[in-house]
């Protein structure tokens, strides 16, 4: 029930389309300014290219395996090779000019197949070499007598009623690559050299491919040709690579957080305990270290470790966190800044200083930061970078806080 099962599937079939599919997508990525790409308009895959000539594409894919386990070998008799150049035969036989389908035409076979001692395969790269159609030809009748398969005899006889000028011709334009695998990750790895973001890859991958699928069904589907320009590509499947510029959270890991033994004795646990907005032994203490910590390993992580923010962008984000935090600072103090500056003295304002300082941290605190070309941070890592710019004296919430704690 099995064997009649398999040979009604319609899996190898589908997994060829796909092959044929995803080589399209991997040529479609790299289409360069001028040309355009077909799919099944002209042959399998084809380029126009803007000198006004075409390049043909026939895509074979095989599941079969050797005993080894390995994709089975492209054999000198195999139907594949010898049905390719059959259809191509009657392209250049169907010309009624002289010559022109073979003067605007190149030919690619591609498959996932492996060379190994092909004789046609051999006996088209010795003439690329010696240009002798002759050897060429008593090949071709040699192939021809080995054969007993009816269709593979057709195959090879029409091929061989190709006249010598026009053989020649055709086998200098002429290629069959061979161990095409792995088409999948040859995609991705054309993604990766344009845009050298591993983590971009797969989402820009998913998208190109939903996409192109979508728009070749669509177009098949209304009877029109599936063509696509450079200009067509850049304006219907440019969106696809937007993922590159699109703004995204960046990843979170669950890294150890290891306090410090001596917790009040961290520099913006005491600017915090000098203000009065936490108390010794308070719980926060811990929180607060916490959120400081979770943060700053992230921070470690995301631009010495994975590098997915640069240089620029840590500045960038810095300088912008300081900034938010010396215009509220200015604004909350500018009254206590006249009073000190028309000789009031700075202990007998104390009370409303902290007062201040208290409402300074609560605007601080409600702020959601984000690095540039990524999406908000969240108000917990948001705090923890600014308890660690404060730890580290770059800011402060006491008016006087830099004689505080800068100068001592």
């Amino acid at each position: 029930m099995s064997t009649i099962q398999d040979q009604h599937t319609a899996g190898p079939i589908a997994i060829g389309f796909d092959y044929q599919f995803y080589y399209f997508m991997y040529l479609a990525i790299d289409l360069k300014q001028g040309q355009k790409i077909g799919f099944e308009v002209k042959d399998d895959v084809h380029i126009d290219k803007q000198d006004g000539t075409t390049i043909l594409y026939q895509t074979k894919h095989s599941i079969v395996k050797n005993a080894k386990g390995d994709i089975q070998n492209l054999t000198t008799l195999d139907i594949d090779l010898w049905k390719t150049l059959n259809n191509w035969t009657d392209f250049i036989n169907a010309d009624k000019k002289k010559s022109s389908f073979l003067n605007e035409n190149e030919f690619i076979l591609v498959t996932n197949k492996s060379e190994n001692n092909n004789d046609f395969i051999t006996t088209l790269t010795l003439f690329k070499f010696d240009n002798d159609i002759d050897k060429v030809v008593l090949k071709i009748n040699e192939l021809e007598k080995k054969t007993q398969d009816e269709t593979l005899k057709k195959y090879i006889k029409n091929f061989g009623k190709i006249s010598k000028n026009k053989l020649k011709l055709f086998l200098k334009k002429l290629v069959i690559e061979t161990d095409n695998d792995g088409i999948i990750k040859k995609i991705k790895n054309r993604i990766l050299e344009k845009y050298y973001q591993a983590d971009l890859v797969d989402p820009i991958f998913e998208s190109l491919s939903s996409n192109l699928n979508m728009a070749k069904y669509l177009d098949i589907k209304d009877r029109k040709k599936f063509e696509i320009s450079s200009e067509d590509f850049a304006k219907k499947f440019g969106k696809c690579f937007k993922v590159v510029t699109e703004i995204k959270p960046l990843p979170r890991r669950e890294f150890p957080v290891l306090l410090p033994d001596d917790l009040e004795n961290q520099i913006f646990i005491k600017q915090l305990l000098d203000i009065g907005e936490i108390q010794t032994g308070s719980n926060d203490i811990r929180d607060y270290t916490t959120q400081m910590l979770k943060f700053l390993n992230h921070f470690t992580y995301w631009s010495e470790e994975e590098n997915f923010i640069l240089l620029t962008d840590i500045k960038e984000f810095k300088n912008n966190s300081i900034q938010i935090w010396t215009n509220e600072f200015k604004s909350k103090y500018r009254q206590i800044e006249r009073k000190v500056s028309a000789g009031a003295f700075l202990n007998d304002l104390e009370d409303d200083v902290k007062n201040l300082a208290l409402d300074l941290v609560d605007y601080i605190r409600k702020q959601d930061l984000s690095i540039p070309g990524f999406s908000a941070l969240g108000v917990e890592f948001s705090n923890g970078h600014y308890y660690s710019l404060s730890d580290n004296l770059e800011i402060g919430w006491h008016f006087d806080w830099e004689n505080k704690y800068k100068n001592k």
